[in-house]
């Protein structure tokens, strides 16, 4: 099947902005959300209430996905559903930077107001761009181009993450003032990321058929199909991930009374690890499929925050972050990358709805079960907190070791030798394998947009 020109064109512009939008987003995650539960700690704001901010905003989203198809129905347009949300994403950031001026007892609740429709405006642009992206990226060059793209993310935000330490070090006597700034600046990031969202290319739709799938199909298939087992397990994953996630930085800042400065380095170290592992990833889903990729990094991912509980050299937990980098860099890549080639194009954006919703509520309910534990369980080597880890841990393990076995993959890949494999990961690929804006291009010369019509029996699996 070959496409016109002009389409090829459209598409090559629009990845370009793609790419450089999501450069714009690294640096709107390194100023604003890397530094969210930092600045509630600053403002001392108590457990209780860290806890409500690291779980609500996110339970609350997760609920708002259920209604995504359903605003785009209305609006008529995946891409105004996203640069809309985009922009209310990016406004709350006025509202919180503001917050570092008042001070009264109520100020941590009104951060987690903010933060709530922070997250609610970030949740309602998910499905909607990843169903735009899903159709104009083939899916035998999802893994390289999702990578590309999500390497230069990863720089934008660690060099803003790094920034925003350095600068909180030098105004350790006026923090909350480098909070209001940092934030400034993660609000003119998401707005020069909308803008570019603007240049969003999205496939027409008139000319598709588009399968509705009700909310009660979705958790009947749950159990019998290889879509929902795959689903149950992010889920459970997710829970499991959220007992321990938020609270690094409350153990970090509070408990070991870390410097803003190696707050920030220590999460430079996963970030550059990320940077460094994700192409790898991304080449290697291409060949042997996003599966065997989360088989793999499932076995890494429940020791992460078992490491935290043995030093707190800084050297030991910098080794530590780059593990957890490489580890996560590979898991995120490839278990959306999995969902887009298991969901048809005219089911995509209600499924990614129902996906985002379930991924949401699992890591809000494990947020306040975190929280919950954090106040009544016994100390491990003298802190709560570390047999939070543990916990977690533990059940990320289970996770896999209960769901990963049962499932398949949903597309046709290769058999590669344990040889080549290693080679992928360690030394790379030639350079004619490595993503290019300029050889895709000539590759949509001879592959259609989306070949998804062929995927439509696939959540029955």
């Amino acid at each position: 099947m070959r496409i016109d020109k002009s389409t090829v064109q459209k598409v090559e512009h629009a990845l370009r902005f793609a790419t450089a939008e999501g450069m714009a987003y690294g640096a709107v995650m390194g100023f604003g959300d890397n530094y969210i539960v930092a600045f509630a700690v600053a403002i001392q704001t108590s457990s209780f209430l860290i806890g409500i901010l690291c779980s609500v905003p996110g339970f609350l989203a997760s609920l708002a996905q259920l209604w995504d198809a359903a605003i785009v129905r209305k609006m008529k347009s995946r891409k105004a559903v996203v640069i809309t949300f985009a922009l209310l994403q990016g406004l709350m950031f006025i509202p919180m930077l503001a917050l570092a001026f008042i001070h009264n007892g109520s100020v941590g609740w009104w951060l987690v107001l903010f933060a709530t429709i922070y997250s609610i405006s970030s949740a309602l642009t998910s499905p909607a761009w990843g169903s735009i992206m899903a159709e104009v990226v083939p899916e035998h060059l999802r893994g390289r181009y999702f990578s590309f793209r999500g390497s230069l993310s990863t720089l934008s935000n660690t060099i803003a993450f790094l920034a925003g330490g350095i600068f909180l070090t030098f105004l350790v006597h006026k923090a909350l003032w480098g909070f209001a700034i940092l934030f400034g600046a993660a609000f003119l990031a998401r707005m020069i990321s909308s803008g570019l969202l603007t240049q969003l290319y999205e496939v027409p739709q008139k000319d598709k058929p588009v399968q509705q799938a009700s909310s009660g199909s979705f958790i009947r298939n749950l159990f019998s199909s290889n879509l929902g087992r795959y689903m149950l397990f992010l889920f459970s994953m997710s829970f499991a991930v959220n007992i321990a996630s938020p609270y690094f930085a409350v153990y970090q800042l509070h408990s070991l009374n870390q410097s803003y400065f190696v707050f920030a380095a220590l999460g430079t170290a996963s970030s550059v690890a990320t940077l460094l592992t994700i192409s790898r990833w991304g080449r290697a889903a291409d060949r042997i499929g996003n599966l065997k990729v989360l088989l793999m990094t499932s076995c890494l991912i429940p020791l992460v925050p078992l490491f935290w509980l043995f030093s707190k050299n800084l050297a030991y937990l910098g080794i530590v972050q780059a593990f957890s980098g490489l580890a996560w860099a590979g898991f995120n890549l490839c278990s959306v990358n999995y969902l887009y080639d298991a969901t048809a194009a005219g089911e995509r954006t209600k499924y990614l709805g129902y996906f985002n919703c379930g991924n949401g509520l699992a890591a809000g309910l494990g947020a306040l079960l975190g929280g919950y534990l954090m106040t009544h369980v016994p100390a491990f080597n003298g802190y709560q907190v570390l047999t939070v880890f543990l916990i977690s841990g533990v059940l990320r393990a289970t996770a896999a070791l209960v769901f990963l076995p049962g499932l398949k993959e949903v597309r046709k890949v290769s058999t590669v030798p344990a040889a080549e494999l290693f080679h992928i990961l360690t030394g790379g690929r030639p350079a004619d394998r490595r993503f290019s804006h300029r050889r895709f291009s000539l590759i949509h010369h001879h592959e259609p947009a989306t070949s998804e019509s062929s995927k439509s029996g696939s959540i029955n699996d």
